[in-house]
């Protein structure tokens, strides 16, 4: 398991109203859904920059997320586990919580990606391996 920790501050928490109408009253005061889905994807950029191989050329064909509270100002963990590698492609799972509370799971499948192509490509053996190392054994 790969463990990315930030903090959401008072500057993160803005009503999607507000691009509307900066007038409107914001409801709830908590980080916005897809500012929950960027903070996964920071996890997972920065833990594929750990990995031989990956720094570019990932692409998100899938994505599936629930959500389960309100988060709020404070510390912010996603935990992210890989849940399969396939000759392309591979799942991983983004689990955010603060204070100890399940907060959203987030799945997502990422491609290895060739832009010049534009065609998914192989998992390299270093890849795969660095993969592996956080593969859930469930």
């Amino acid at each position: 398991m790969y463990r990315h920790s930030t903090d959401v501050t008072p500057d993160d928490i803005e009503s999607l109203i507000a691009e509307v109408d900066p007038t409107a009253p914001g409801y709830g005061h908590h980080l916005t859904f897809d500012r929950i889905l960027r903070r996964c994807g920071l996890a997972w950029t920065t833990f594929l920059a750990g990995i031989e191989g990956f720094g570019t050329g990932v692409i998100v064909p899938r994505l599936e997320v629930d959500y389960h509270r309100e988060v709020g100002v404070g510390p912010l963990d996603v935990d992210l586990r890989v849940l399969s590698i396939g000759r392309t492609s591979f799942r991983i799972e983004c689990t955010v919580s603060q204070d100890g509370e399940p907060a959203a799971t987030v799945q997502v499948v990422l491609v290895s990606f060739g832009y010049d192509a534009r065609t998914p490509l192989a998992l390299t053996d270093a890849q795969r391996l660095g993969l592996a190392a956080a593969l859930d054994p469930r």
